[in-house]
């Protein structure tokens, strides 16, 4: 996925170059390539016949987006001129709606292009930072870039301790094997790292205190081995050497960070529990719900509702007490049990919901369900269940007097999923939509 922008200077436009070398270079279509008749550096259009494009390594999907564009009558032809010659694909014009999807999904930055790199397969992300790898790499001999996996980068060499810390003993990653772990990217120099490093340790000695087997290992971005220094004697946990800068971008690749401060987390045997666990922990600085691993019925916060925009999702409004929430969660259990064993690839452990997998939500009496309430149209009745697809701008609600049970949640999912329920157009995307008929998003 290549999104690029009209008019955010000449970045783009070089970018785009480099990108279609890689491009062409990849598959083989350039003139010195090796699978022969290739036409030229790649703005051909796509020329060459069907039993090349069989054989293609590397497709790319276009979205454009707008920057700094103020004149209506040159969107189209801002647009067609931005993606003139260009050998792949493209997302139309103005398909507003699938580019808002997609901008809103892979959280892309405006005025910055971006390259994700997708397994064909599935959809699942390889890596985010496309531009970087095609800037390091720019013929692809190292293409598609998987990252290494972390393992190697953890035991290659002694985990050091940090000047806060209560031994003074190196430790070996062999030795961390029944910890859950956290692999934390930072440094000295970034303000959003000085202010988020206080509130790790505050929650890092809470877990452990309550008994819990949990480490942090610290990978600096510093650059200087004296702000590294400063920087550590206020960790109370482990740190890999600032000497093993190889070791440290390993690292940095294999959780293919795109910043800092970043918190992995890990189980005992490596495997990622969550690549954000910085949000995780302010969500939970007690961290009551450490490791933050994935579950099936969450309690609705900022964060999710922000996924909303993306998927579909069966939300229980309710009071707030504790009883409600165990009764929230033992009808919407079985249901979401159920959906996600009739979705055996989903992994839930890897970033964002494919656009049209549903989410079971039990939202409580809270500022983030009020404002969801009004965006959609609904009362204030408790308790409350309804469907709300925000991409299709639609909503159900359970009719009025039905009990809540195990069973007619599952009715009501199923009747969701299958189209048969009676829905409700969300007057406040509809809006949106019909704005976007003139205006780009």
């Amino acid at each position: 996925m290549y999104f690029s922008f009209v008019n955010p200077g000449a970045t783009c436009d070089d970018f785009t170059r480099q990108l279609v070398e890689l491009y062409a270079n990849v598959n083989g279509t350039t003139d010195d390539g090796d699978s022969g008749g290739g036409s030229g550096g790649g703005g051909g259009g796509g020329g060459g016949g069907g039993e090349r494009d069989k054989r293609k390594r590397f497709e790319v999907v276009h979205v454009v987006l707008w920057s700094n564009v103020t004149d209506v009558l040159d969107f189209e032809d801002s647009f067609r001129a931005h993606v003139a010659d260009l050998p792949w694909l493209v997302v139309p014009n103005r398909d507003y709606e699938r580019k808002t999807r997609l901008t809103r999904r892979y959280r892309i930055k405006a005025g910055v292009p971006t390259l994700i790199l997708l397994e064909g397969s599935n959809g699942s992300v390889v890596t985010r930072g496309g531009v970087e790898r095609t800037i390091a790499d720019p013929t692809g001999l190292e293409f598609p870039w998987r990252p290494p996996h972390p393992k190697a980068a953890l035991e290659d060499g002694p985990l050091l301790p940090c000047g806060a810390r209560d031994s003074n003993e190196p430790m070996l990653h062999e030795e961390l094997r029944y910890c859950y772990k956290g692999v934390y990217f930072s440094a000295h120099w970034c303000p959003p790292c000085k202010a988020f490093t206080p509130q790790l340790v505050d929650t890092y000695q809470r877990i452990r205190e309550r008994g819990g087997n949990f480490e942090v290992i610290f990978v600096s971005s510093d650059r200087s081995e004296d702000s590294y220094n400063v920087y550590t004697e206020t960790m109370p946990w482990l740190r890999i050497p600032f000497n093993q800068e190889e070791r440290r971008r390993k690292l940095a690749r294999a959780f293919d960070v795109q910043a800092i401060p970043t918190l992995v987390i890990l189980d005992s045997r490596d495997n990622i529990i969550t690549l954000d666990g910085r949000t995780e922990l302010i969500e939970d600085p007690e961290g009551l719900n450490f490791p933050w691993t994935n579950r099936l019925v969450n309690i609705l916060t900022e964060k999710y509702a922000t996924s909303l925009h993306d998927a579909p999702a069966i939300i229980l409004f309710v009071e707030g007490e504790d009883y409600e929430i165990q009764f929230g969660e033992s009808v919407l259990l079985p249901a979401a049990q159920a959906y996600r064993r009739d979705q055996p690839d989903y992994d839930p452990n890897y970033d964002d919901p494919e656009d049209d997998m549903l989410q079971f939500y039990i939202a409580l009496d809270c500022e983030t369900s009020d404002i969801l309430r009004e965006f959609i149209g609904l009362d204030d009745a408790v308790p409350l269940l309804t469907a709300i697809d925000i991409p299709r701008g639609i909503y159900v609600v359970m009719e009025d007097g039905a009990e809540i049970s195990v069973d007619s949640v599952q009715q009501f999912v199923d009747k969701f999923l299958d189209n048969k329920l009676p829905i409700n157009k969300i007057t406040a995307v509809h809006k949106v939509s019909k704005t976007n008929e003139h205006v780009p998003a």
